[in-house]
C-alpha cells in the first residue's frame, strides 16, 4: 500500500490521548486505521441515505398521508420534548 506524508493540526490533547491509545503501533498507523474507519461509515451513510431517497422518490403513499404522518410526528415530539 502506498503511503503519503501529509501535516495536519490536531488538538493537542487529541494528539496525546491518540499516542497513548496507539501504543507501540504508532501514532501513524491509528490514525490511518482511524481515518479508514470514518471514510468508511461516512461511505455507508451516503449509501444509506441515497437508498432511502430512493424508496421514497418510489413510494406510493398520496402526499396528504404524509403530511398528516409528519404532522403528527411533530405532535409527538413536542409532547416528549415538554
Amino acid at each position: 500500500m502506498a503511503t503519503k506524508k501529509v501535516s495536519v493540526t490536531l488538538e493537542s490533547t487529541a494528539i496525546e490521548r491518540a499516542r497513548q491509545a496507539a501504543g507501540p503501533r504508532g501514532l501513524s498507523s491509528y490514525l490511518d486505521a482511524a481515518l479508514q474507519e470514518k471514510l468508511e461509515r461516512d461511505e455507508r451513510r451516503q449509501a444509506f441515505l441515497e437508498y432511502l431517497d430512493e424508496l421514497e422518490r418510489a413510494d406510493p403513499t398520496p402526499e396528504r398521508t404524509k403530511d398528516r404522518a409528519v404532522q403528527r410526528a411533530e405532535k409527538i415530539r413536542r409532547t416528549a420534548a415538554t
